[in-house]
């Protein structure tokens, strides 16, 4: 593969990565007012995140078959084209019913890039020390914070929901086309051999690496999803108040992404997750106790420096610790981490309707202990011979 194309897929990859971040921020972000509007309770709405991930879940594992049939450009291309139907289907739900169904539709979509795109830069890359990956990774938080002050801002002055989901609906349509094509880079070829998949599942290894990344997406899924709704009622505040606090969140990840990308080779890759680990969790037990929003917004801006290299360093290093397929690898692992990310969604919003969403981020705290827990003796775990 010539430079050139590399580079196109880099560009490629990392327009997939922000655009990807934009939906994934734009419910979270109206979430009141499609609650309001709809009249679905705190219950509901963390519901339809853990639907979503049920299903993402099926299709990431179904991205495998895919890329290996069709190839990860092809399939990334198809992706995000139903993501952005999806986007377009969901300016016209009337109901709790069509909601979840459309829901589906996106999480498919959303499914295939999140399987597909880290294997992608494995594959270009064969030599990473991990620091491209959490360069790419770095794309979802500046997503976020461009779209969450954008969407904020916008519904702040009294743009419609629906509108916003037009509008990202085109330009998900538009980031698919960015791909060349299929002809003009040659991948490896993914394997999508039984046999293979269960030498991995027999790792215990594996699974002692595949829980560490559903508590490091559930870390992160809590402060996604509810950190806008719980400024909005906790605060008594705008939607662009909510914004500002996800936007905060996400530059405190985009900084650390970019930060653990220089320091990887330096330090290492499990040095740098436990001491990230640990600080997000004296952060999350801080948090409890603020109550000023500008304090808060500082706090934000710590939990996403901290919290930013989980997902992608637990990824790259669990790669090289079982010396399996990577793209089958990190679609395993991705199903967990999107399991765990909608599953503490969910947890967080049944709290929120028993007690109050200060209380359900008290989840944050325990994940993250458990996920510190989990890397201190994974190294008693070693790869079995096959």
């Amino acid at each position: 593969m010539d430079q050139a194309t590399k580079k196109q897929l880099d560009f490629a990859s990392r327009t997939s990565m922000f655009t990807y971040a934009n939906t994934a921020v734009i419910i979270p972000i109206s979430l009141l007012a499609i609650t309001t509007e709809m009249g679905f309770s705190l219950t509901q709405a963390g519901l339809l995140s853990l639907v979503g991930s049920i299903l993402q879940f099926a299709i990431l594992l179904g991205s495998i078959f895919l890329a290996a049939a069709f190839g990860k450009i092809r399939s990334l291309r198809g992706g995000i084209w139903i993501l952005g139907i999806g986007m377009l289907l969901f300016t016209r739900i009337d109901s709790y019913v069509s909601t979840l169904l459309i829901i589906a539709i996106i999480a498919s979509g959303q499914a295939v890039i999140e399987a597909l795109l880290t294997p992608l830069v494995e594959d270009i890359h064969p030599e990473d020390d991990g620091s491209r990956q959490v360069f790419l990774h770095a794309f979802w938080p500046m997503g976020i914070i461009l779209g969450t002050l954008i969407m904020g801002e916008a519904l702040s002055r009294g743009v419609g929901w629906r509108t916003l989901f037009l509008i990202l609906g085109i330009l998900s349509i538009l980031a698919g086309t960015v791909y060349p094509r299929r002809s003009r880079a040659k991948l490896p070829r993914s394997r999508a051999d039984f046999s293979h998949a269960g030498e991995i599942l027999s790792q215990p290894l594996f699974w002692v690496m595949g829980m560490a990344l559903f508590f490091a997406g559930g870390a992160e899924g809590g402060f996604t999803y509810w950190t806008a709704s719980y400024i909005q009622i906790e605060y008594g505040t705008l939607p662009r108040a909510g914004g500002l606090g996800v936007a905060s969140f996400a530059l405190g990840m985009a900084t650390g992404r970019l930060l653990v990308s220089r320091l990887a080779a330096r330090f290492g890759l499990k040095k740098i997750l436990i001491l990230f680990i640990l600080m997000a969790l004296i952060g999350a037990v801080i948090l409890y106790f603020v109550n000023n929003l500008i304090t808060l917004y500082f706090l934000m801006v710590f939990m996403g420096l901290f919290i930013a290299p989980t997902w992608p360093l637990l990824q790259t290093y669990t790669v090289r610790r079982l010396g399996a397929d990577p793209t089958m690898v990190m679609v395993f692992l991705s199903c967990l981490g999107i399991l765990g990310f909608s599953t503490v969604s969910f947890i967080m919003g049944f709290i929120g309707d028993m007690s109050s969403l200060r209380m359900s981020f008290l989840v944050s705290p325990v994940i993250l202990l458990f996920l510190l827990l989990l890397l201190t003796v994974e190294k008693q775990f070693n790869r079995k011979s096959a």
